[in-house]
């Protein structure tokens, strides 16, 4: 029996579409005894319910700040909190306050919800302003529309102690590299993982929590060892989860630097890569 970790956006789905051969690669893997957990950067809420019902044993968010067990699909949440971590108050205020002097634009995350920085809804106006509608440009909007339906709350009390995350965009002369220059001793950071063409950004949890750290937990809440640990990623936030696994898969669309750590690649999320290495491993 095996433990399986597996990222949404990128790995499960691709823009909110999650194809019949992965939903029907994670009910068998369950039904032969594997234990499934989703593993993301996004929040709790963000989750969209289609993802839930394909059934898992439980969840972890927000990169690895919230992690929850339970079954997916038996009727709402995951019940029982196995493990949560907060940005200290006093550094998420120094960030806050540097976006908001940059009027970059970033979100908040919360357990179960989002929290919009002042800049957030200017910075998508601004992104599409005056070009044509296209094809990617209604994918991205409904993709948006999506993850942030219902969770957004719109400058409510940005200095709180309960944050999980913070994501943001480069804007305002804002880049990865100078957040992670003036302060990436103070987070740990991700590339942003937002599978979204000229969308670049990036992801801050407190020191020490990520999805790898995250996924430990659950191995040995379990009473699994590391080399029965399979997990399954394509981005820089995937990085930590990949090298904890006992197999670390790639998939087809991951970022080469993921790529080079994994100790597999499987096929893209439409090409059903999920379902092909199920298999090529005996889950299925």
């Amino acid at each position: 029996m095996k433990i399986i970790f597996l990222d949404i956006d990128g790995t499960l789905s691709e823009d909110n579409y999650i194809p019949h051969s992965a939903k029907r690669a994670c009910r068998a893997a369950r039904k032969n005894g594997h234990i499934l957990y989703i593993c993301t950067g996004r929040s709790r809420s963000q989750i969209c319910a289609p993802i839930f019902k394909i059934g898992f044993d439980g969840v972890i968010s927000s990169g690895g700040a919230y992690v929850q067990t339970g079954a997916t699909n038996s009727g709402g949440a995951a019940e029982k909190l196995l493990f949560q971590a907060a940005i200290k108050l006093d550094v998420l205020r120094r960030i806050v306050d540097y976006f908001n002097e940059h009027k970059t634009a970033y979100t908040l995350e919360l357990a179960d919800g989002q929290i919009a920085g002042p800049y957030l809804k200017s910075f998508f106006k601004e992104r599409h302003a005056g070009k044509p509608w296209t094809i990617a440009r209604l994918v991205e909007s409904v993709f948006m529309r999506q993850i942030f339906k219902d969770c957004i709350w719109i400058n409510d009390n940005l200095y709180r102690d309960d944050i999980r995350k913070i994501v943001f965009w480069e804007s305002g002369g804002v880049t990865f590299e100078s957040i992670k220059r003036d302060f990436g001793s103070e987070f740990e950071l991700f590339r942003l993982s937002i599978p979204l063409p000229g969308m670049a950004g990036g992801e801050m949890g407190p020191p020490g929590v990520h999805k790898g750290a995250a996924a430990k937990i659950v191995a040995e809440y379990h009473g699994f060892e590391r080399k029965d640990v399979i997990a399954f990623g394509d981005s820089d936030n995937d990085r930590t989860l990949l090298k904890y696994a006992g197999l670390g898969v790639a998939m087809g669309n991951a970022t080469d630097e993921l790529k080079k750590i994994a100790g597999d690649i499987t096929g893209t999320v439409r090409g059903n890569g999920i379902e092909k290495a199920f298999k090529k491993y005996g889950l299925i």
